[in-house]
């Protein structure tokens, strides 16, 4: 009998941000912690895998306000899973009172 374990990783990716503030940004958004997702039994009978590239909105707290797919994973479960799962990324909160801004979060579905 073959055991097969799944692998689920968010990845952190700036997204556009305002070039003066950039540093400061760039520090807030990549390090954030984000939820691995669920992935379910019934996934592993259909084999589903794949890499689903989000971009979240942050707000000046560091709560994800907003999430769209950029890429999808060519499978509608595993990119609402991952959807779900960015809803509790949370990111350094700005020092500033900063506006929002957009950071992408990568996560790559691999059976091993």
């Amino acid at each position: 009998m073959i055991i097969r374990s799944i692998a689920a990783l968010s990845l952190i990716a700036l997204s556009t941000i305002n070039p003066a503030s950039a540093a400061t940004t760039t520090n807030r958004l990549t390090n954030a912690e984000c939820d691995v997702p669920a992935y379910r039994n019934t996934w592993q009978d259909d084999e589903l895998q794949g890499n689903v590239k989000l971009s979240v909105l942050v707000d000046a707290n560091g709560n994800v306000q907003d999430t769209k797919v950029i890429s999808s994973s060519g499978s509608p479960a595993l990119d609402k899973a991952s959807l779900r799962a960015s809803t509790s990324c949370k990111f350094q909160p700005a020092s500033n009172g900063a506006a929002p801004v957009w950071a992408q979060v990568q996560y790559k579905w691999v059976l091993n």
